[in-house]
């Protein structure tokens, strides 16, 4: 699996480090039980000498301080491998079809990140890693040793393989279905915590937590109930298993003293390596389930890491500048090839203009956004960006000289100077003046640590209006020759949004700018309105002109006043 290769490929020193330290481990454990026959024999035959304590004291030393060195790269290995793996999906996010993305929506989106991410490491850790460093070596190292005792033993655990591998198969199947059952169980109760932590405000005054506490409690109880099961089955094939196991210790414990052959030490040895030789096989059939359920997870979190990508991000005609010029010419597009949402419209937009979209919900306005900005894709018509086709041209570097900004303004766990200027190097003098320009200077002047206050996680200590003024005053110190302001303003007061859109308009003169506004006495200052109605254009003109055609415009303003 490419998900996988991957990984691996990002952590292969350490799991070999990690797999090698195992193996030397399992080597000299089960080394130093054959070592401790021939100290046994010597003192049964009065022959015991210093050296062989000492080299079965150096065994044991050399063990517990590998035992203690191994947890670094066990831990390095855990954790590293489940953040790797998390961090695919991320990188899948840079590239993701925009309409795929949709579709998934975020909580589905986060739930799959998540719990394929620790499907994968468990694969990794409880299964292959766990195989190869501790199952195979313990049993490949404890049949050698048996065989170096006496060589008959071996049938006896090949025997005992049969026998074991019948019985767990019959137990297992029973464990497969009852942990199916449990996974099941666990998605659902994942999904009604999700929604009742995320929607506190819809299900609080509806009242609808009463019925989702309800309904967790019963997937809460199907869980406990399905690992109680569990926990019975674990222990019958556990316990059958130890009475195998025991049953093979009393044969070859009575067969070696009807032979008369073995010494004391090799008598104790051989029983010592039995329960190793098969402790491998019970835990393989354990993990072995863990691991196709787990597969399941993984195959889900694939399907997600395997969505469709948008080409255009990477491929076609990079751009290293643009004018700002932008044109549509006879545009349709719909959703699903349903009702277009865009028909055959077409409009020019002239550098550093500004222009305002207008129109009730469901007009067309934010996909014609979102067709600028190429996250959706058109299929009749043309957008031409300075007279080059937007479908041709290489969205990543178009991406460079265009900033969108939307009505959720994000705001990131960091200082208020961060948050304006990035990285960037401004006199507190020009940051100060902006945030004059956007109506923040009296909040800026409450803060204690002004310009280097912490503004918490999502901006925690902002009201929405000043999180959006925030957002507006990074376009103060941006380069982009596009600007895009998605009802950007819509938690402001109506005075402060007026002040902030005028001087936004003419402090960005020299850019490209696009507005789409409810609120349309904000719009007054604009080049051009563009009033749209179903996905075609109503009207256009400037804001007094369409007052006095006194027709669709003037509609929509008095039903907003």
């Amino acid at each position: 699996m490419r998900l996988f290769k991957e990984v691996i490929k990002n952590n292969l020193k350490m799991i070999i480090f990690y797999v090698l330290i195992g193996i030397i481990i399992n080597f000299l454990d089960l080394y130093s039980v054959t070592y401790y026959q021939k100290i046994l024999d010597a003192f049964q035959f009065q022959t015991l000498t210093i050296v062989p304590l000492i080299i079965y004291g150096v065994l044991l030393l050399i063990s517990t301080i590998l035992g203690y060195i191994e947890n670094y790269p066990e831990q390095q290995v855990k954790n590293k491998l489940y953040l790797d793996f998390k961090l695919q999906s991320l990188k899948k996010m840079k590239s993701i079809d925009y309409l795929e993305y949709q579709k998934i929506g975020t909580g589905k989106l986060t739930q799959k990140a998540e719990d394929g991410a620790t499907a994968s490491r468990d694969i990794m850790i409880n299964f292959w890693l766990k195989l190869f460093r501790y199952l195979l070596p313990t049993a490949i190292f404890s049949l050698i040793f048996i065989f170096r005792v006496k060589k008959e033993y071996v049938l006896f655990v090949f025997l005992g393989y049969i026998i074991v591998v019948i019985i767990s198969n019959l137990i297992l199947k029973k464990l497969y279905k009852l942990k199916e059952s449990i996974l099941l169980n666990q998605e659902f109760l994942n999904k009604h915590l999700v929604r009742g932590f995320m929607e506190l405000v819809v299900f609080r005054t509806n009242k609808k937590y009463d019925t989702e506490i309800e309904v967790t409690k019963e997937g809460i109880k199907n869980i406990v109930d399905g690992k109680t099961k569990i926990k019975l089955v674990h222990e019958i094939f556990f316990t059958v298993f130890a009475l195998i196991v025991n049953i093979l210790k009393v044969v070859v414990l009575g067969y070696a003293v009807l032979k008369s052959d073995l010494s004391v030490g090799a008598v104790v040895t051989v029983i010592s390596l039995l329960g190793k030789a098969y402790e491998p096989i019970a835990i393989f059939n354990v993990e072995y389930v863990d691991y196709k359920l787990n597969k399941v997870t993984v195959n889900k979190y694939i399907e997600l890491l395997d969505t469709k990508d948008d080409k255009a991000l990477d491929a076609g005609l990079k751009l290293k500048t643009i004018d700002g010029n932008i044109e549509f010419k006879n545009v349709s597009y719909s959703y699903n090839d349903e009702k277009n949402i865009i028909n055959d419209l077409s409009f020019k937009i002239n550098k550093n203009s500004s222009i305002a979209l207008v129109g009730e919900s469901g007009s067309g306005k934010s996909t014609i956004i979102k067709l600028i900005m190429g996250l959706v894709k058109y299929r009749k018509g043309n957008i031409l960006i300075d007279d080059k086709e937007l479908s041709e041209l290489n969205l990543n570097s178009f991406y460079d000289n265009v900033t969108y900004v939307s009505q959720e303004a994000p705001i990131f766990d960091g200082t208020l100077r961060e948050n304006l200027i990035f990285d960037k190097k401004i006199r507190d003098e020009e940051i100060l003046k902006v945030l004059r320009l956007v109506c923040l200077d009296k909040f800026y002047e409450k803060l204690e640590n002004g310009l280097d206050a912490e503004l918490g996680e999502k901006g925690v200590r902002m009201s929405g209006g000043e999180r959006q003024r925030v957002a507006l005053a990074r376009l103060f110190f941006d380069d982009s020759k596009i600007i895009i302001l998605d009802e950007a303003t819509s938690a402001m007061d109506n005075i402060t949004e007026k002040k902030v859109m005028e001087n936004v308009v003419k402090q960005l003169d020299n850019k490209t700018l696009i507005v789409i506004a409810h609120r349309l006495e904000t719009i007054k200052d604009v080049d051009k309105i563009y009033v749209l109605s179903d996905g075609i254009i109503q009207e256009e003109g400037k804001y007094s002109e369409l007052l006095d055609k006194n027709g669709y415009f003037t509609k929509l303003y008095k039903s907003v006043k």
